[in-house]
């Protein structure tokens, strides 16, 4: 027989595994998603700054060289650019996940830039939301002009509101839309 004092442990630690075990209900497989729009994108600009203690005023229609009102810089801003993107959500039954996120866009006149972002680490759906815990990741990206780099993204949270209806997912946050399918 069990001691009265343990029974409230044992209940607890039972809720416990129940709820680890509904964490996913339904949403372990692939998930897939294409799409084309406007995006925020981070991108190098070329911009006309003032030459700070050149000469008198704020007049920006000086010359180049030396003595010029101006200054050329190149500063990273985000722009709007047309971005086609593609992702696919693999989640296991034990809410294990990795999230693979393609993203093509212009960089300039003649090259294509290609990011792929890789997350991974565990998710939970609960109450209308899906929490993302990233453990980890990497982040590539190309050029067709021929540049490239790559990253490890650092652990964070992200969390979406979600629905699911029969094999349709979708995932809400912010500005963020995204409807996934089966596949």
């Amino acid at each position: 027989m069990l001691f009265p004092s343990i029974l409230p442990v044992l209940g607890v630690a039972a809720l416990a595994v129940a709820a680890q075990a509904q964490t996913t209900p339904g949403l372990a497989g692939r998930w897939t998603q294409a799409s084309s729009g406007k995006e925020l994108v981070l991108a190098p600009r070329i911009k006309l700054q003032p030459n700070v203690g050149v000469g008198y005023g704020t007049n920006l229609g000086g010359s180049v060289g030396y003595g010029s009102m101006t200054r050329t810089t190149i500063v990273t801003e985000p722009t709007m650019m047309d971005v086609a993107r593609s992702m696919t959500l693999a989640i296991e039954a034990d809410g294990r996940f990795k999230w693979t996120i393609v993203k093509r866009h212009a960089e300039r006149d003649d090259c294509v830039r290609t990011s792929t972002e890789v997350k991974e680490g565990k998710v939970q759906a609960l109450a209308g939301k899906m929490v993302f815990a990233v453990s980890g990741g990497t982040e590539r990206w190309s050029s067709s002009c021929g540049r490239s780099g790559s990253a490890a993204i650092a652990a964070a949270r992200e969390s979406y509101d979600v629905t699911v209806q029969g094999g349709v997912l979708r995932l809400a946050s912010g500005p963020s839309r995204w409807t996934f399918s089966r596949g």
